[in-house]
């Protein structure tokens, strides 16, 4: 089964990784998580993934990185939920939150100490606290955010 994880690329299992940590650790992994933790993971362990971060709605966005995800999904690696997002006063669905969970057996000895240390971390962290992190950070990649007045 690895041949076949790697064969999507070698960023396969970190992102897998992080999806099997997230799994033990109960937390949900929304497009916007996986985009903050990945962005982190590159830029403060130094894991040069190849991914291409612009600014984008949310702060720090990859599209190969979505691509990535998609191509796991479409193998059955990861599974992807959308839940609706309601307008709090009126409750009419606005949207929908895309939720992303593996779908296959993964073994974490396959991946550094420091990344799962890192990673663990970073997803125990509020969805708010690492959003917050991020564009405190690194404010040049939350230049096009749509939230930024949200987020502080």
């Amino acid at each position: 089964m690895n041949m076949l994880i790697m064969s999507v690329n070698n960023n396969s299992k970190y992102i897998l990784g992080i999806l099997k940590i997230a799994k033990e650790l109960n937390i949900q992994v929304t497009a916007t998580r996986i985009q903050k933790t990945v962005f982190l993971v590159e830029k403060e362990l130094k894991l040069d993934l190849g991914y291409n971060f612009i600014p984008f709605y949310f702060g720090p966005f990859s599209k190969e990185l979505q691509d990535d995800i998609y191509k796991l999904s479409e193998l059955g690696y990861v599974k992807i939920r959308e839940e609706p997002v309601e307008d709090l006063i009126s409750g009419v669905i606005v949207g929908f939150k895309k939720i992303y969970e593996i779908n296959v057996t993964f073994d974490l000895s396959s991946l550094d100490k420091n990344f799962v240390d890192f990673v663990t971390e970073k997803l125990k962290m509020p969805l708010n606290s690492l959003l917050k992190y991020v564009y405190m950070k690194y404010p040049e990649y939350t230049v096009n955010s749509l939230i930024k007045d949200k987020i502080f």
